[in-house]
């Protein structure tokens, strides 16, 4: 573990090239990864940036929500804020201590945060989506010291795009 006896987790939806996101949404909609998203965070402590937020238009229920802003006067109802990587950890430590998920802190997005966390990251939970979509917003290089540990193909029922639940370890 890599910060405090803290899993760092990445969980992240991305398309061939990376792309996470386009003009500040998610460029796609898959049931099935929003439901594998909410099973990975749900009753945990989530991170991240004031633009993925912003995008989501709430805080993520029956979550801890913290936001990353250089802002100093950034507020939001719900949300806790921080305004660095370091500070967001140091923080966030008793939330995650007494939350469900008492060992794991999942970095959600965006782009800038999954770059400055992927160096510290001990688990990804990635969903490769089987698009190449030209977005705004992209997760950096897999290092590799990552291995694949586990992986199902899906397709999704309603827009018929293929897409592949992946967790990697370090």
């Amino acid at each position: 573990m890599s910060y405090k006896n803290l899993e760092i987790v990445h969980v992240v939806a991305m398309d061939q090239k990376h792309c996470i996101g386009k003009e500040n949404a998610l460029p796609w909609h898959i049931s099935a990864d929003l439901k594998h998203f909410k099973e990975i965070t749900q009753g945990g402590v989530v991170v991240m940036g004031r633009k993925t937020l912003e995008s989501m238009g709430r805080a993520l229920p029956n979550r801890v929500n913290w936001v990353i802003t250089r802002d100093t006067h950034w507020a939001f109802d719900g949300v806790k804020v921080a305004h660095s990587i370091e500070e967001v950890l140091q923080l966030s430590i008793e939330d995650v201590k007494n939350s469900l998920k008492p060992n794991s802190i999942f970095i959600i997005g965006g782009g800038e945060i999954f770059k400055q966390t992927i160096n510290i990251a001990d688990r990804l939970e990635l969903t490769h989506v089987e698009l190449d979509v030209q977005g705004d917003a992209h997760y950096p290089e897999i290092p590799a010291e990552f291995k694949k540990m586990s992986s199902s193909t899906h397709i999704d029922d309603k827009s018929g795009i293929a897409f592949t639940f992946a967790s990697y370890q370090k």
